[in-house]
């Protein structure tokens, strides 16, 4: 065999060796960019959710799985969650902790010109507002009613009767 037959038969398994590696490679941090694009496109919609959502609450629980080879997201993460674990937490420190952690993950997804300043901002209709305090109304004048109410009185429908 020539060196010329040798080399043919070695591109001939390097090479789609190396473009199957490659393509692995690249779906792998795909991925990767997706899962850290979505957790954080859902920490910003849900930012400033009051009561806080299902989503937000699930999504800061990944963040140590998704963000694990980002060191600096991981420490503001901790920081984070130290400041809302305490028993009286400080809602303006843990604004501006979750305003960095929210920065620091921009940064690491390439949001370069998205600043702290932008990710305060939160525009929640007025309308929301509204149905959230009425829809809060509502459940406490039921509880009260349930709660005063011993029994309910009902009558049994006799057959036929339509009543």
């Amino acid at each position: 065999m020539t060196l010329a037959e040798i080399l043919t038969i070695v591109a001939l398994i390097v090479g789609p060796l190396s473009a199957v590696t490659i393509t692995l490679w690249h779906q792998r941090t795909t991925r990767k960019y997706d899962a850290k694009e979505r957790l954080f496109l859902v920490l910003m919609a849900h930012r400033k959710s009051n009561p806080p959502t299902f989503d937000w609450a699930n999504s800061l629980n990944l963040i140590d799985v998704i963000f694990a080879d980002d060191v600096a997201v991981i420490e503001k993460w901790h920081e984070l969650y130290n400041i809302v674990n305490q028993a009286q937490v400080n809602w303006q420190q843990w604004n501006h902790s979750y305003i960095e952690l929210l920065s620091e993950m921009a940064t690491v997804l390439g949001y370069r010109r998205l600043r702290q300043t932008d990710i305060d901002r939160f525009y929640a209709p007025q309308a929301h507002g509204t149905q959230a305090a009425l829809t809060q109304e509502l459940q406490t004048e039921f509880l009260r009613v349930l709660k005063a109410t011993h029994s309910l009185q009902t009558k049994p429908l006799l057959q036929g009767d339509g009543s």
